[in-house]
């Protein structure tokens, strides 16, 4: 499993793996960025601002692992619609995960 998820890695890490696949392992990141959101949140309510603080950084660095998988296989579609609208969307999520 561990072997296959590596090569997953690695081939979007190149550019080469579907973008279609790509967006569905974005599915667990989202998931995991808005836990991460509500802890965090969490944290600041009970004192913990620095706490708080970490786990924001940790969120964003984990959506911008997805973001450059993403972006660099925004380029595998057979339209290029496809591409332009990923890219906005990618860019968007990049930007409200910044603002949260």
């Amino acid at each position: 499993m561990f072997s296959a998820l590596s090569q997953f890695q690695s081939n979007a890490a190149a550019g080469k793996e579907s973008l279609w696949k790509v967006w569905l392992a974005g599915i667990p990141v989202v998931c995991a960025a808005a836990a991460l959101l509500v802890l965090a949140e969490e944290l600041r309510l009970a004192g913990h601002h620095a706490s708080g603080a970490f786990l924001d950084v940790a969120r964003l660095l984990l959506y911008l692992a997805w973001f450059h998988l993403a972006w660099r296989c925004s380029d595998n579609v057979r339209s290029r619609l496809w591409t332009v609208l990923a890219r906005v969307a990618i860019s968007a999520g990049l930007v409200l995960m910044a603002a949260a």
